[in-house]
């Protein structure tokens, strides 16, 4: 009998912790599709802050773009206060990586 209570209690100890692993496991995978995940907005085109970074306006919200190697669109023809459509992915540390940009129209 104590040999059935002793082998319940490791099943039991064992079952919870392949539960925790597959847990995090599941986490980690949840953070992966997050920054995989690429977005399409309207906004305002409010300029350039650095030789990196744009500024534009999306929901009347002020939001910074990193300009990554791999971007599509021509930045300096556009100017400040004109409507244009950005697509951006968010990376693994929670920047924003500009990966197109055009004028609105």
């Amino acid at each position: 009998m104590k040999k059935l209570a002793a082998f319940t209690f490791f099943m039991l100890l064992l079952a919870g912790c392949g539960t925790a692993e597959q847990a995090k496991q599941g986490e980690q995978t949840e953070q992966t599709n997050q920054t995989d995940q690429v977005q399409t907005e309207d906004g305002t085109f409010v300029g350039q802050a650095d030789s990196h970074t744009i500024e534009v306006k999306i929901n009347n919200e002020p939001v910074s773009l990193n300009i990554v190697g791999d971007y599509e669109g021509d930045i300096d023809q556009l100017k400040d206060g004109q409507k244009v459509k950005v697509t951006y992915k968010k990376a693994e540390k929670g920047q924003l990586e500009l990966k197109k940009i055009e004028s609105g129209k």
